[in-house]
């Protein structure tokens, strides 16, 4: 029996082990990229796998961890390899350098091929298209893996995590972020706190980007609020200068290597994690990718045939009603603090009573950027800090980090910088430099 996996980010490693684990005899992973990990390579900051390991993981270390148990788990993984379109019976049709094109048959399919952004065209915004307008994923890449700043002032239009992280990411780099829009506050708590209030980076709930303007180069946006008709009220229109626009509104699952065919209709054809729904965390990806690997196992007649619901913590912040977030998990919550004498209520654990308690009187952070390498095919490699550090003291540690050169070979964790400007804290790499 063969199972083939479209997609080597982490739902698509999830899906392969999972099947795999379930007694699946041949598991094949297809991958478009030259390295499994999806976007989450270019995803330096942490954050990821607090839930399933109770560990603060950057997109870089998570992916490695998973790569590692991929090819442990003996998953034929081929890479550089693109999907066409996938037929009944089954056979996934795909083009490779190395096999050329060419019909693989299975017996199952998983589709995991992630999102892609939404752009100005789809969301209908008129004006000039000159340079400097990018979506949120397009400057991540260009930031933390190709080493180029999208511009110098930006505005950046949609309120979720990635457009928070990059407002930080962003801002520690020297760029100036005017101002991020967005409908309602849905990024999670902790991106909220140390992505935008860190940095006092102004906010305005209810207003969106209604023209661009510029020609060989962005030189304005004009912004409006939306009226209670959900349409944009021109008449309170205000223009903000900025060289760059930076979009993260929305996500739109890419599927069209289905064609016609349905997940889930389809006897055989299943589909899991942004893929199949947007989710806020990583775990969630993985945890609905490993349920959909065993399913798919099951299917095929192997593996255990009870399947475990999915235990997914879904964000909420409808609303603020303390003055303190905690920020230990993506729980985010909304605590009551006092400070004489010390009191906290609304936490749901006592590491809400620690973390307010150093908020209070030393707020620490993890600082997670890049360092320039000697590679030129990765001029940058992602690294963080091994512990939290002051605060304060992030701009201090960015400024000695662009002084820092490294060459290759280089493994995740390995100390890049020891005591790094006098903090106490050494830079560890995050991702992989060079063959190990």
């Amino acid at each position: 029996m063969r199972v083939i996996v479209i997609g080597g980010g982490p739902a698509g490693m999830g899906a392969a082990v999972s099947a795999k684990e379930q007694g699946v005899e041949e598991v094949v992973l297809l991958e478009r990229r030259s390295y499994l990990g999806g976007v989450l390579p270019q995803c330096i900051h942490n954050g990821f796998g607090t839930q399933l390991y109770e560990k603060d993981y950057t997109g870089g270390e998570y992916a490695f961890l998973w790569e590692k148990k991929t090819k442990d788990a003996g998953i034929e993984v081929l890479t550089n390899t693109t999907v066409l379109s996938i037929e009944k019976g089954w056979k996934v049709k795909c083009v490779s350098a190395a096999g050329g094109a060419r019909a693989l048959p299975a017996d199952a399919v998983i589709i995991a091929t992630g999102c892609r952004e939404r752009t100005l065209p789809q969301m209908r915004i008129p004006g000039s298209r000159p340079s400097g307008i990018f979506t949120a994923g397009a400057a991540q890449l260009m930031m933390n893996l190709k080493n180029y700043l999208p511009g110098r002032s930006t505005v950046i239009l949609g309120s979720g995590d990635i457009g928070l992280i990059m407002a930080r990411r962003m801002t520690l780099e020297g760029i100036k972020v005017k101002l991020i829009l967005g409908q309602e506050a849905t990024g999670l708590a902790r991106n909220i706190v140390q992505c935008v209030e860190d940095f006092d980076i102004p906010m305005r709930y209810g207003w969106t980007v209604v023209s661009t303007h510029g020609y060989e180069r962005l030189k304005g946006v004009s912004i409006a609020p939306f009226t209670e008709a959900g349409k944009p009220d021109l008449k309170r229109k205000e223009y903000i200068p900025c060289d760059t626009l930076l979009v993260a509104a929305g996500l739109i699952p890419e599927l069209e290597v289905c064609g016609q065919l349905v997940p889930g209709e389809e006897a055989g054809l299943f589909v899991c994690g942004n893929a199949h729904v947007v989710h806020d965390l990583v775990d969630h990806v993985t945890q609905e990718a490993m349920a959909v690997g065993r399913q798919a196992a099951r299917y095929l007649g192997r593996g255990d045939s009870s399947i475990r619901e999915l235990d997914c913590v879904n964000k909420e912040l409808t609303g603020r009603k303390g003055n303190m977030i905690c920020t230990v998990c993506p729980k985010g919550c909304v605590m009551q603090v006092e400070q004489s004498p010390f009191s906290v209520t609304g936490n749901q654990c006592g590491k809400g009573e620690v973390f307010a308690k150093q908020e209070i009187e030393s707020p620490k952070r993890v600082l997670t950027t890049v360092v320039k390498t000697d590679c030129a095919d990765m001029p940058l490699l992602s690294v963080r800090t091994d512990r939290p550090v002051d605060k304060d003291d992030l701009f201090v540690i960015i400024k000695a980090v662009k002084r820092i050169w490294v060459k290759g070979p280089i493994a995740p964790g390995q100390v890049i910088a020891e005591n790094i400007a006098g903090t106490g804290a050494n830079l560890i790499a995050t991702w992989v430099l060079g063959k190990m």
